[in-house]
């Protein structure tokens, strides 16, 4: 972009009546004292909203620019992480969202910034106020993805609107400057810009003179080393006099720069995550189905009924079908879906489960399904031979379903790699599949109120038992066995047994991220372990001490959650860590830690502090004995506390199956007990900005 100024021009249209706010082109500008002649104080609303399953939700930020056309100090600029300037002259308020009513409305609703400006409170060498709007790099969407881009000034006094600016043409813009106020001879006038930057928000801010850190929190500043021991007495003047005027530039804090980061907290659970729901009301009444489970009895019904209900609200409810597709690589488009499509191949008949088609301008993507439920396991030479027919007739993938957890998005059969250059195998699990329908609906993703109604009745289809969709609910027929050899220390790594149960605990973990993201109504990631591709050394650990470990990421918590089995203790436990402040007494950051933990956290959760000096260097104590005395868990030797760790464990579960008692449960517990009183509550720590020291008169 070439900067901001404009050829001056009129404004484009004038409306016929005073009360009809007055329309800005792009380039027109008009004084305030057109518009109204005691203006001093306004108010400029910035609208965006996206396509159905797109929605742009812009962050406004406000520059203060000086007569250079850059920002006099990092103060000159309000937004998310800094919403007032100039003693409240300039004021980001609280974002609103307006949710689409109509189903025809094609918007997933409205988000509109308010900025409120006391122009007569703005210094005179302020010359210009710019505002613009940013999209959060995460979020994938651009300014060209919105289907509303608008700015309207209003007057403060009694919010009428008196003029609007409607801007077209925007493509992959993420930060758009929206329009500027600007002096010209002593008073103020108004500009509709309309023009943007591919590099978002940063690149925003450095073409306006702010240094940008991304790594830091606003009003950050490096810490002070500590100063260095005393030089020895034998090194000559010169020497000495270098490394002390080294030593004091090291000890000098860094400029302070800006942080975009967009601030974010873990999310909570509902308050009633842990209620449970009567499954009788005390009558034999049965509500109406829009998905029957009435008549399913073989394993072969299942299937059918359970393919034709996903297929075909994937084409009704276009968001679900968005979402499922773009797992499978498809790109987005016009959805259609088939059952039990015939095809020949090799003089042989075959009929996959379904066939998925997506249009997109001239290209066709297509793929063949295959499907199971209940205890149904995908067998390799069938998907093998689905490989093969989608090859030859040009198919891009093959997407397996089934109740099986593969750890990604590849199936749990091994087809040989050279089959599937050109030919995508991509797996969906009920549990994922389960977990997209309930995000979207949780987080009010699906617009249309037909649809979204359509959506919960597959939700409740598939939580029905006869179904056959329960996910992942079993350790599996070898769990007792290597239980049991764990404790007698008798199991061996190399045993098929030890392979399996090491599987079906790294599935064990992406339920429990699926049974979070659904309470929370985020992503949760089950991480992969650090030494997933040696498989040999993971099944040596279980052999050699009975532990499985698994890791969660909630965006917005404050580290990683590691969550861990020992069969050989029979305890079940999850950890978090969490850097100490570094500033204050060790006592001081101890105290730090137990206000952000509740009053009713449980006395048997362990706190461990990692010391300095030293790897591995802790000391541990209990939160009973912590609350009475939080001295207690500081080292005798006096050294730093540089962290935290929080593990909460319990007894576990005996029995293989998802239910109360078992080994599966006993797990999903305590994850959702440890986020809901600990994780859920922990915030790192962030340094007070300097105070400023004025000199006595």
């Amino acid at each position: 972009m070439e900067g901001l100024r404009q050829p001056t021009c009129d404004a484009s249209e004038v409306s016929e009546s005073d009360e009809t706010p007055r329309r800005l082109a792009k380039g027109a500008n008009v004084g305030l004292r057109e518009l109204d002649a005691e203006l001093g104080s306004v108010t400029v609303v910035l609208e965006s909203g996206g396509a159905e399953g797109r929605p742009v939700a812009a962050d406004v930020s406000v520059l203060l620019l000086g007569e250079s056309g850059k920002v006099r100090s990092d103060d000159d600029l309000v937004f998310y992480n800094q919403p007032v300037a100039l003693g409240g002259a300039v004021h980001l308020r609280e974002k609103v969202r307006s949710e689409a009513d109509e189903p025809a409305d094609a918007n997933d609703g409205i988000s509109a910034d308010v900025v409120t400006l006391e122009l007569d409170n703005v210094p005179d060498d302020i010359r210009s106020i710019v505002l613009a709007a940013s999209l959060d790099p995460l979020s994938e969407v651009t300014f060209g993805d919105a289907t509303v881009l608008s700015l309207r000034l209003q007057r403060t006094a009694d919010a009428h609107d008196l003029l609007s600016f409607p801007i077209e043409g925007a493509s992959t813009e993420t930060a758009l400057l929206f329009g500027e106020f600007y002096r010209r001879n002593g008073d103020w006038r108004v500009r509709a810009v309309g023009q943007g930057y591919d590099g978002g928000l940063a690149a925003l801010l450095c073409a306006h003179g702010i240094e940008v850190e991304e790594q830091v929190t606003a009003t950050s500043v490096e810490a002070v080393p500590e100063p260095p021991e005393a030089l020895p007495d034998e090194i000559d003047q010169s020497t000495r006099e270098s490394l002390e005027e080294a030593a004091s530039d090291e000890a000098r804090p860094i400029a302070k720069r800006i942080s975009v980061r967009r601030p974010i907290r873990a999310p909570r659970m509902p308050a009633d995550w842990g209620a449970t729901i009567p499954t009788e009301d005390g009558t034999d009444w049965q509500q109406a189905r829009l998905f029957p489970v009435a008549g399913i009895g073989s394993g072969e019904e299942q299937e059918r009924r359970a393919t034709s209900a996903l297929l075909a609200v994937m084409t009704l409810v276009k968001e679900f079908g968005r979402v499922l597709i773009s797992r499978c690589g498809a790109p987005a488009g016009t959805l259609e879906t088939f059952i039990e499509v015939p095809f020949g191949h090799d003089e042989e008949a075959y009929r996959p489960d379904g066939v998925i088609r997506v249009r997109r301008g001239q290209r066709t993507w297509q793929a063949l399904v295959e499907v199971k439920t209940g205890v149904g396991k995908l067998r390799l030479e069938q998907v093998d031979s689905y490989v093969d027919i989608a090859r030859d007739k040009g198919y891009d993938a093959v997407v397996t379903i089934s109740n099986e957890l593969s750890g990604s998005d590849e199936s749990p059969v091994a087809i040989d790699r050279r089959k599937l250059r050109k030919v995508k195998l991509a797996h969906l699990s009920w549990d994922q599949i389960r977990t997209d329908a309930l995000l979207l609906l949780k987080n009010r993703g699906v617009a249309d109120p037909t649809q979204r109604r359509v959506l919960e009745e597959f939700v409740r289809y598939m939580k029905h038992p006869r179904a056959g969709l329960p996910g992942f609910n079993d350790m599996g027929p070898r769990w007792v066995g290597v239980r049991d050899a764990v404790k007698a220390k008798t199991l061996r790594s190399g045993d098929k047994n030890t392979v399996e149960v090491s599987n079906r605990f790294d599935q064990l973990i992406q339920r429990v991220a699926f049974e979070l993201s659904v309470l929370l109504g985020v992503q949760v990631q089950a991480l992969p372990p650090r030494n997933a591709a040696d498989a040999a050394t993971r099944c040596q650990q279980l052999a050699d001490s009975g532990l499985l470990f698994g890791t969660l990421r909630v965006p917005g918590a404050v580290d990683l959650i590691v969550v861990s089995a020992d069969l050989r203790a029979e305890r079940v436990g999850c950890s978090i860590q969490i850097d100490a402040p570094r500033e204050g007494r060790p006592t001081t950051r101890v105290k730090w830690l137990l206000r952000q933990l509740p009053d009713e956290s449980r006395d048997s959760l362990r706190i461990e502090a990692a010391l300095a000096g030293g790897r591995g260097a802790s000391t541990a104590q209990l939160m009973g004995a912590l609350r009475k005395n939080p001295d207690s868990l500081l080292p005798a030797d006096g050294r730093d506390i540089r962290g935290f760790k929080v593990v909460m464990e319990a007894q576990i579960g005996s029995k293989r199956a998802a239910a109360p008692g078992g080994f599966i449960k006993s797990v999903q517990d305590i994850a959702n007990v440890f986020y809901a009183e600990v994780v859920q509550n922990l915030h790192p720590w962030s340094a007070k900005p300097p105070r400023l020291v004025t000199e006595p008169d």
